[in-house]
């Protein structure tokens, strides 16, 4: 064995234990917590945090039903919107401790979603894998950098809507079907875009023979979670089905010149070739992971909507897929960082530069912001930006492809 086989292989070893050993992997969990709560507390507010934040404060604007959690950080009486302004500018190093104090706070909820999903990984891989194969899922979501940044960083609520699909997914495999319609339907009360899973659902459970009284129950309980969502936006305008904000997210089938717009249209004609196929697709991850990523190459969301696809690509790479697919992965995923990197050049601001939308600064911008800084002023970032971006939709569109092979019969069986 030469050196550099010797050397992976003690690494892969190591590495190895701590999926192994339960007790080292739960020491590392809680390591990797402590760090993120760190940052937490440091870490000035996120744009999308900022205007959330504002948005509430004002009491024109939708907020959605998960800030139920938040009813004392919202106290005006104890933050006014000045200091929550001030807190979004200011440099780490210059935050006083009450401003660190909020930053944790406001960041706490979306860290507790973040354990959950964690857990609801880790209890997906041990049914379609095995305990080990559901640790590997469960630490690839957790300690991965893109999950902290689009979690505990930005502080939007995109991480409560993926983390009831997640165990949509869980307790569909385990045939338990009007809990799977009430976690999607919660999920599409949260964001919209698990209504785009329910096609796919519910063809599964009638190609796995499921009868259709549990098949209406998904259905219907999915549809009292979409009346919901409108029902908290409805009062405040008909603007917010069509344009973002940092707890709304644009109706695909109603944005657009259009009422059916080509997204809409692309993905009506996916779901049929999957009703043609359905029959044949083995695993109900890879039907629900491609759909999320036709989605992705069909629409042009925003970076952070990249957290909906993690869990089930964390349990595709560790559970079901080959060595092939861990390396698109691996393409896939420095890809979708490179180009949310560019992207944030669009969020400058005169006290400072952004990195991944979060602020590099306050008034006095440190020496890495003035270094990013120059760069996204430089003939390189616009060079750069469609190469990144071209690069990142065809590793959408590669990876998407290569999960069609079991439609033909090539590929791995994997739910249980």
């Amino acid at each position: 064995m030469d050196e550099f086989h010797r050397s992976r292989f003690v690494l892969l070893s190591s590495v190895s234990i701590l999926v192994r050993n339960r007790n080292v992997f739960l020491a590392l969990m809680v390591i990797i917590s402590a760090f993120k709560l760190v940052l937490s507390l440091v870490v000035p507010a996120s744009y999308d945090l900022r205007d959330m934040i504002m948005l509430f404060g004002s009491g024109h604007n939708p907020v959605g039903p998960w800030i139920a959690l938040y009813p004392p950080l919202y106290n005006q009486s104890t933050y006014t919107l000045e200091q929550l302004a001030a807190w979004s500018i200011a440099a780490p190093s210059g935050m006083s401790f009450s401003l660190q104090l909020v930053s944790l706070l406001f960041r706490l909820p979306v860290f507790a979603f973040d354990v959950a999903t964690a857990i609801a990984i880790y209890y997906a891989g041990r049914r379609i894998a095995s305990a080990v194969g559901g640790r590997w899922a469960s630490l690839l979501w957790f300690v991965n950098p893109y999950s902290l940044f689009s979690i505990e960083l930005l502080g939007v609520p995109d991480v409560v809507a993926t983390f009831l699909v997640v165990m949509t997914f869980l307790f569909l495999i385990s045939n338990r079907h009007v809990l799977t319609g009430v976690f999607l339907g919660l999920g599409v009360l949260v964001k919209f875009y698990p209504i785009l899973l329910l096609p796919p659902l519910l063809l599964y459970a009638h190609a796995k023979g499921a009868s259709w009284k549990k098949i209406m129950s998904i259905l219907s309980l999915t549809l009292v979670g979409l009346l919901g969502y409108i029902g908290w936006i409805f009062p405040f305008g008909l603007t917010y089905l069509t344009h973002y904000t940092p707890v709304t997210q644009p109706l695909p089938f109603i944005t657009g010149e259009s009422v059916v717009n080509g997204a809409a249209l692309g993905l009506i004609l996916f779901y049929c070739l999957l009703g043609l196929f359905v029959r044949k697709h083995k695993t109900l991850l890879s039907l629900l992971l491609l759909t999320l990523l036709v989605y992705y190459a069909l629409s042009n969301p925003y970076p952070q909507y990249l957290i909906w696809a993690m869990p089930l690509m964390a349990l595709d790479v560790t559970s079901l897929a080959g060595r092939g697919r861990r390396v698109l992965f691996g393409i896939f995923y420095a890809f979708a960082f490179a180009q949310w990197f560019f992207l944030s050049s669009a969020f400058l601001t005169p006290s400072g530069y952004s990195l991944l939308m979060i602020p590099l600064g306050g008034n006095n911008v440190p020496w890495y912001s003035q270094a990013i800084g120059r760069f996204f002023d430089s003939p390189l970032h616009g060079l750069f930006l469609p190469m990144v971006s071209s690069g990142f939709y065809a590793s959408v569109l590669i990876y998407a492809a290569d999960l069609t092979r079991s439609f033909f019969g090539i590929g791995r069986s994997g739910d249980k």
